[in-house]
């Protein structure tokens, strides 16, 4: 680890410990080729008759029928949504951080990027028990001492929306509509008592949407809905167990044979894996989220 890195570190666990004190546990929890088959069949039939007077008369009668077959190949790429390359070109207008709620109701925080620039890396961060305004205080002090000072993010309260894959679409949606949100640059975090809404947000709702995806402090398991193959690209994983290794196998397991890029260690085996809620834990999911993730 880099020295300014390790400071930063330090300097962050002090201050996120002291603000924790009697508030909070910090429970921070291709292109493949596509094969066309085509088959036809025709029948025809045909009745003639015809008399004539004369010398002599005559009847017949003509029957036929035909099958054809073919075979082809073509290539198809998966089509992508949201498109590779692209932003969602949000046009909301000017949308301060803070509280927001989207139409349908779903309150969430939005922590501005500490760089903006367009189209915004976006973070969408499903908290553990320690709640949303704890987990945005959070990111606000780590995200830019870790690289994620570009980044937009807006957190979910996993507590309150426990289990709630379906909130954290409705947020993913209003997001992109206020910002100018980067296709490629979307990624997600779920902790603790977010861990099933996140995994039913990152791996089966809106899967092609998330070019990384990292469980922290574990507390249940799923798999991926679509390989890589059919998503058409290859999302990041991974997943911090904070004591919870059997979770973070299973999750780490569907990833790779979904095909998903997989980083070794994986499940993450560094400090704080083995104690739920450890920030040693947090800091690296931050780390490893600003690690060039994206769709491309």
């Amino acid at each position: 680890m880099r020295a300014a890195s390790f400071i930063a570190r330090q300097v962050l666990l002090l201050a996120i410990g002291a603000a924790c004190v009697g508030a909070c546990t910090f429970v921070v929890e291709g292109d493949e080729p596509r094969e066309g088959e085509g088959e036809g069949e025709g029948e025809g039939e045909g009745e003639g008759e015809g008399e004539g007077e004369g010398e002599g008369e005559g009847e017949g009668e003509g029957e036929g029928e035909g099958e054809g077959g073919g075979e082809g190949e073509g290539e198809g790429e998966p089509q992508l949504t949201p498109p590779v390359g692209g932003s969602s070109g949000g046009s909301g207008g000017p949308v301060q951080g803070g509280a927001v709620s989207t139409a349908s109701g779903v309150d969430y925080l939005v922590v501005m990027p500490a760089s903006p620039r367009s189209p915004t890396p976006l973070l969408i961060v499903f908290s553990g028990v320690e709640g949303g305004q704890q987990m945005a205080s959070n990111l606000s002090q780590a995200g830019p001492a870790f690289g994620l000072d570009d980044v937009l993010f807006a957190v979910i309260d996993g507590a309150d929306y426990y289990g709630d894959g379906a909130a954290g679409a409705a947020v993913l949606d209003d997001v992109r509509a206020r910002y100018d949100v980067d296709n490629d640059r979307t990624m997600l975090l779920s902790e603790s008592a977010g861990t099933s809404a996140g995994l039913e947000l990152g791996l089966a709702l809106r899967q092609s949407f998330f070019a990384a995806f990292w469980a922290n402090d574990v507390n249940a398991a799923a798999n991926p809905t679509s390989t890589a193959a059919q998503l058409g690209f290859a999302p990041w994983g991974n997943a911090g167990p904070g004591g919870d290794f059997a979770d973070a196998d299973a999750i780490v397991g569907g990833m790779r044979a979904a095909g998903y890029r997989v980083e070794d260690p994986a499940p993450y085996d560094g400090p704080g894996a083995g104690t739920h809620g450890d920030t040693n834990q947090f800091l690296a999911a931050l780390e490893w989220l600003a690690a060039g993730r994206s769709r491309q």
